[in-house]
C-alpha cells in the first residue's frame, strides 16, 4: 500500500478512475463505488493475470462496510 508509481512487471488497482495514462494501471470503479469495486475485482485480477505481470499493487480499501470484505478476499488471493 501506499505506492505512488509501479514497478515494472506491477499491476496496480486502483478504486477510483483517474486521469493516468498508464498500462499499468486498472480501475475496479468509476467513482469508489464499493459495490462496484466487489463486483469488478477477481475479473481485474483474472486480466491482470492474463497479461503477465509478476505482482499487483492495490490502492487502499476502506475496512468498513463492503471494504471488510473486499480486503478479505485480496487478503486470500494474496496468498497464491
Amino acid at each position: 500500500m501506499g505506492i505512488i508509481k509501479p514497478l515494472k512487471n506491477e499491476a496496480y488497482i486502483l478504486l477510483k478512475k483517474r486521469n493516468i495514462k498508464s498500462p499499468h494501471y486498472y480501475y475496479i470503479s468509476k467513482n469508489k463505488n464499493l459495490h462496484e469495486a466487489a463486483k469488478n475485482l477477481y475479473s481485474c485480477l483474472r486480466k491482470i493475470k492474463n497479461k503477465g505481470y509478476k505482482s499487483v499493487a492495490i490502492e487502499k480499501v476502506p475496512n468498513i462496510g463492503l471494504g471488510k470484505s473486499i480486503n478479505d478476499r485480496l487478503n486470500r488471493a494474496s496468498k497464491f
